[in-house]
């Protein structure tokens, strides 16, 4: 994982997903990512995890409460996604957090790196955000 710190943005999957997601300026990629998610039945990989994560922090920037780390030129460009952060999407982004949070390769990473607490806060904070 190409990670250098717990924060949803820092890492090389999650800021490359957001860049693709503009560049293609594909709304419909972001219920499909996290859709990846909730309907996986096997172990959730990390790549999966941050892309979703992603998603998720995405969908909160829509509604207002974007992460400090939330790369800044697609949080200017956000309206030619044509997306709007309905309760059913925050749901779903919700409920992806609340997956990996649970049980995923990132969450035995951080746990590994001795910074579970510290990613764990970070994404208990996303969840508020999506409220």
């Amino acid at each position: 994982m190409g990670a250098w710190g717990t924060r949803n943005f820092e890492n090389d999957g999650s800021q490359d997903w957001i860049f693709d997601l503009m560049e293609n300026r594909d709304g419909g990629l972001v219920t499909d990512t996290m859709a990846r998610i909730i309907n996986n039945h096997e172990t959730l990989e990390v790549g999966d995890c941050e892309e979703a994560l992603a998603a998720a922090e995405l969908v909160a920037a829509l509604v207002g409460k974007p992460s400090e780390d939330f790369p800044e030129n697609p949080l200017d460009q956000l309206d030619i996604l044509n997306l709007i952060a309905t309760r059913t999407l925050r749901n779903q982004a919700i409920a992806a957090v609340n997956k990996i949070v649970a049980g995923s390769e990132m969450k035995n990473y951080w746990e590994q790196e001795g910074s579970l607490d510290s990613w764990v806060a970070v994404e208990q904070g996303l969840i508020k955000r999506l409220e």
